[in-house]
């Protein structure tokens, strides 16, 4: 075999592993970026690092809108999650409304909705409801 063949082979094999390993790099990287949402307001995603808590959800729906209140757990700091509401959920139509958020919590509005994120201990409350008409 001339030395041009195995460097060639050589090559080959190199290349073959660094495309197999990019799939590989691909794959888990999409997958993880992969968007979740709540389980019981599908158009609220959940944020990296935030797990729904198992304990169950309040749902009702009525005329005036609906009433939604789940858990999430928290594998991330909390200015993590903010910052990721606070990038996301406009793009999801949804308005931030800083004037209305208290200690630890974010608060958001669409469409006669209120979004209320809060963080406590480790754990993600999500309240949505319909904004009060005056």
């Amino acid at each position: 075999m001339t030395q041009n063949n195995m460097m060639y082979k050589t090559f080959k094999n190199i290349s073959q592993k660094m495309a197999m390993w990019s799939a590989v790099l691909v794959l888990s990287v999409g997958s993880s970026l992969a968007a979740s949402f709540l389980s019981v307001a599908p158009d609220i995603p959940l944020a990296p690092g935030l797990s729904e808590a198992e304990t169950g959800a309040l749902i009702f729906d009525k005329p005036e809108g609906r009433i939604v209140s789940i858990e999430a757990l928290a594998a991330t700091p909390s200015a993590d999650i903010f910052a990721f509401y606070r990038l996301s959920l406009p793009n999801l139509g949804w308005q931030n409304k800083p004037e209305l958020s208290v200690r630890n919590s974010e608060t958001f509005h669409r469409e006669g909705e209120a979004l209320t994120i809060k963080y406590e201990g480790g754990v993600v409350f999500f309240r949505l409801q319909p904004i009060a008409v005056n």
